[in-house]
């Protein structure tokens, strides 16, 4: 599926490496502009294709990500309504082990550039909020793709990217609800933990959903 073969992995690894001086002066078509720019300087690195320093460049791209998004609000936003009804130190274990699955489902290998040309074509603004619409294209594939941004603290942040029709975000928080329609925040964090687990010893590629389990 090209939107977690190329799309998906590109955007993680512009969201992972943003700038993070960027203001809210800025336009959200600026923003999304300047991590692309440095998505490509990142994906053109050989450095990034070495599997010797792949731990290394996750690591790099996770402390960026740090100053640059809100993971609590993407992972909010993933989990939906029943956010509101858990502990603070349940959103925060969630949103811990949102990431570590976000790396290791979109970033086990990291795609190197391949010449790919990116065309913003609009953007819209309401409020706090905006959109950027863009155009990826990979030879003869056109895909269209829109940024999710809001402002957080006088920056603009990217929290969601749909493509091909599919909401990060969205996606997400359908697994998530399965889980917690017939389960508790525990379950959806034992659920993800076990994944990352799996994920990490080779027994999973991540190409699944989360399993829901079973009752009774």
């Amino acid at each position: 599926m090209l939107f977690k073969r190329l799309v998906l992995p590109m955007f993680l690894v512009c969201v992972f490496s943003a700038p993070v001086h960027a203001d809210a002066s800025q336009t959200p078509t600026d923003r999304v502009k300047a991590g692309v720019e440095l998505l490509i300087s990142v994906l053109s690195d050989p450095k990034a294709q070495d599997p010797a320093y792949h731990e290394e460049t996750v690591r790099k791209l996770r402390e960026e990500a740090e100053k640059f998004i809100d993971f609590k609000l993407v992972t909010m936003f993933s989990v939906g309504r029943p956010w509101t009804a858990m502990t603070p130190q349940m959103q925060d274990d969630l949103t811990e082990a949102f990431v570590q699955l976000l790396e290791r489902t979109y970033l086990r290998r990291i795609p190197a550039y391949g010449g790919q040309d990116v065309k913003y074509t609009g953007e819209q603004v309401e409020g706090n909020r905006a959109k950027v619409f863009t155009e990826l294209v990979d030879k003869d594939k056109k895909i269209i793709v829109e940024f999710r941004l809001r402002i957080v603290q006088d920056l603009w942040m990217i929290y969601d990217v749909v493509a091909e029709g599919v909401s990060l975000v969205a996606n997400y928080r359908s697994q998530f609800s399965q889980v917690l329609n017939s389960g508790t925040p525990e379950d959806l964090l034992k659920l993800i933990r076990e994944r990352i687990e799996k994920l990490d010893s080779g027994q999973d590629d991540g190409s699944q959903d989360l399993a829901v389990p079973q009752q009774g």
